[in-house]
């Protein structure tokens, strides 16, 4: 399904080994000790099928991180999300025409994440077909592939478990599928098209003899819609519900999901009143009273910890605080569609507050904290220091203390990074909260984590390889390429320097302006009246420069980087280049 790097297996079963004989020992029910039951027996919902779920709609589960679902018409079929990778869409898409062999007519995303819009090329490798999804589809889709990509990818890499073996004692499922398709040793092919009908809040459509009435419902994503079919009664929700608490917040990271909204969009979903229930992830609903209560319960959840938070904040409660007190109430946590399977009360309750409030808990001591290598020598200060706080940390890990035991690891690795038992503790206490963990992405983080402590995988650096990098370069517009460089920007190496660099695109007429300019990159649309430099090339050189599929000394030697005017020399203008990165600026890249 995956490949995996032999070094993560060998590390991961030795410690497996080296655990006390009851940790190697089953739970009960053919369930290991190292996963938590009910995370277990939840792989079930991911068994690998095409379930016909009325005449005409099918879904694919199991194939990928999210589903992909086809709707069959009288001269072809439309498929809502395409999964996250070329090779998983090729897998469904040869599954859906066992169905049928009817052509894709048009594609539908439920909302901008990967799982569900880089796989398009899967279905239609040529690319030419009407794609429709929201109108914030594309800024989204910019704005985590453009502008936060190294971060997301290493966040996404621990959090869905793409770098951990799979098994007892690493990944058993993502929570809302059985495993993502990119990351880790898997360099899945990336193929991207984008939405090219877009709408701002409904729209009415008949795509291949088949009624869709598309609404935006804001939840898990700003953009998500739902996606009705009046005559059949079937409606797809995207990701504002699956079987597991929703993830309200997710821990690799993303803009305040509003809540309230999420509510809203679920009540307009009841309002419907559905026979059939085709969720982006895990298995569809069929009957109106069971899919009625689902979606009432679902809403119910999220409003209790909403208000329950808020109720809290405004008792003058900080988020730790908060954390401890709100708790679904029995009725709601036993529901199997609220299990804490992949998001979780205590961050949900964490965002809420920060959504609201920002990141500051009302304490006039944590407005401005020590820095955090001082803070740490002085709480290790306060323990007699490494040696007394190694004895300490000791302790604690004897007592199964495993988040005390972390964070008390984490401030003796800052005051002494080569302290290799201390590492080795920390490691072992994150295995065993994950071991522990309800929440695949909290399992996940845990164990991976872990892992790069005892130095067997390294998720540092960018996840996404050249070859998919130049993939999504390509379908990004240059203005959006453009706007990812003065993020890019290295302050110190920029430092005093003001220096106007003018870009002409060829191929598209686009024309840019950067200006660094004490330490900071203005970008702006259109041409500088007196550049510095001028250069003149073509969307797919840039491209190319970008992701490093050329080097640019090579793509100016090859004409295909012109350098039309200005003082600059052709060493001075890879010095600028060099202002974009981390890297060394003496090297060849």
């Amino acid at each position: 399904m995956r490949l995996l790097t032999i070094v993560t297996a060998i590390v991961a079963g030795l410690a497996f080994l080296a655990a006390p004989a009851s940790a190697q020992e089953s739970a009960g029910d053919g369930v290991p000790a190292t996963v938590a039951p009910s995370l277990w027996h939840h792989s079930a919902e991911f068994e690998r099928e095409v379930i016909e779920v009325t005449d005409g709609v099918w879904v694919a589960v199991g194939f990928a991180l999210a589903n992909s679902i086809m709707v069959e018409g009288s001269d072809g079929v439309v498929i809502i999300d395409v999964t996250e990778s070329v090779e998983e869409a090729e897998a469904v898409w040869a599954a859906f025409q066992e169905v049928t062999d009817k052509p894709i007519v048009a594609l539908i995303y439920t909302h901008n994440h990967a799982d569900h819009t880089f796989g398009g090329r899967g279905f239609v490798p040529e690319g030419d077909i009407p794609v429709y999804a929201h109108d914030t589809t594309n800024y989204y889709l910019d704005r985590v592939i453009n502008i936060v990509r190294p971060i997301i990818g290493q966040r996404s890499a621990r959090m869905f478990g793409t770098f951990l073996p799979e098994g007892p004692e690493g990944l058993v499922n993502d929570g809302i599928g059985p495993f993502l398709g990119q990351g880790g040793e898997n360099q899945s092919t990336i193929g991207i098209i984008r939405p090219n009908h877009t709408f701002p809040q409904t729209l009415d459509v008949t795509l291949a003899g088949v009624q869709f009435h598309l609404e935006h419902a804001p939840g898990e994503t700003n953009d998500q819609i739902l996606v009705w079919l009046p005559e059949k009664r079937v409606l797809f929700p995207g990701d504002n519900i699956y079987r597991a608490f929703p993830n309200l917040y997710t821990i690799r990271g993303t803009p305040y999901r509003d809540v309230a909204a999420w509510v809203r969009s679920l009540d307009r979903m009841r309002a419907l009143r559905p026979a059939f229930l085709v969720p982006s992830h895990t298995r569809p609903l069929v009957g109106e009273d069971e899919i009625t209560e689902t979606l009432t319960v679902y809403r119910d959840a999220i409003q209790y910890v909403h208000d329950q938070t808020i109720r809290g904040m405004n008792q003058g409660l900080s988020p730790d605080e908060l954390v401890e007190e709100v708790h679904l109430p029995a009725h709601l946590a036993s529901q199997p569609y609220l299990l804490e399977h992949y998001g979780t009360v205590e961050w949900s309750v964490r965002n809420i507050f920060g959504g609201y409030l920002g990141w500051f808990g009302g304490d006039a001591a944590y407005l401005s904290l020590t820095p955090v290598g001082e803070r740490a020598e002085q709480i290790v200060g306060l323990a007699g220091g490494v040696t007394g706080t190694m004895e300490a940390l000791r302790a604690a890990a004897a007592n199964d203390e495993h988040r005390w035991t972390a964070e008390l690891a984490s401030y003796v690795l800052t005051v002494d990074p080569e302290n290799a038992e201390a590492r080795q503790i920390k490691a072992d206490a994150l295995r065993a909260l994950g071991y522990a963990s309800v929440s695949p992405a909290g399992r996940n983080y845990y164990l991976t984590q872990a892992l790069e402590l005892e130095g067997a995988v390294d998720v540092g650096g960018d996840t996404v390889s050249a070859a998919q990098s130049a993939s999504i370069a390509q379908s990004f517009p240059m203005a959006s390429i453009m706007a990812s460089l003065p993020v890019r920007l290295n302050p110190e190496r920029a430092a005093g320097k003001d220096i106007v660099a003018g870009f002409r695109f060829t191929d598209t007429g686009e024309s840019f302006t950067i200006h660094i300019r004490n330490s900071i990159a203005d970008l702006q649309e259109g041409f500088p009246e007196d550049p510095d430099v001028a250069i003149a090339t073509t969307t797919g050189s840039w491209f190319a420069i970008l992701t490093r599929q050329k080097s640019l000394p090579l793509a100016i030697a090859t004409f295909d980087v012109r350098v039309t005017t200005g003082a600059l020399s052709i060493p001075q203008l890879v010095e600028l280049l060099m202002l974009f990165g981390e890297d060394d600026p003496d090297t060849d890249d």
